[in-house]
């Protein structure tokens, strides 16, 4: 049975209201973020950036690693059936850091 993805993209929520999620991802070198699922589109600001690996947990060969730098932002669109993201590690030899900036729907 596959791990199931958990609903926290960052390692600790810091703002919330009905419009914005506000997550910070902070990962010193080793640790990781468990598998995680995003359910609206988001942006990432890159405070800190460093070497992450995106693991399967499920299959410890199916990994890429993506070098993050600092000042990076990126967009990205979750369509209706979300984005999951595998574990991510720092296998990096400087403390990663991001904040991740997820867009609710908009009231009608």
């Amino acid at each position: 049975m596959p791990t199931p993805p958990t609903e926290n993209v960052g390692t600790q929520l810091m703002f919330e209201n009905d419009q914005v999620r506000v997550w910070d991802l902070a990962l010193a070198p080793g640790e990781s973020l468990e598998k995680h699922i995003h359910r609206t589109n988001y942006f990432f600001i890159v405070e800190s950036g460093g070497l992450i690996r995106f693991s399967n947990p499920d299959d410890p060969s199916d990994y890429r690693d993506v070098q993050f730098e600092d000042n990076q932002v990126t967009f990205r669109e979750v369509g209706p059936e979300g984005k999951i993201d595998n574990r991510l590690t720092n296998i990096g030899t400087k403390r990663h850091r991001n904040y991740v900036i997820e867009l609710k729907q908009a009231k009608q």
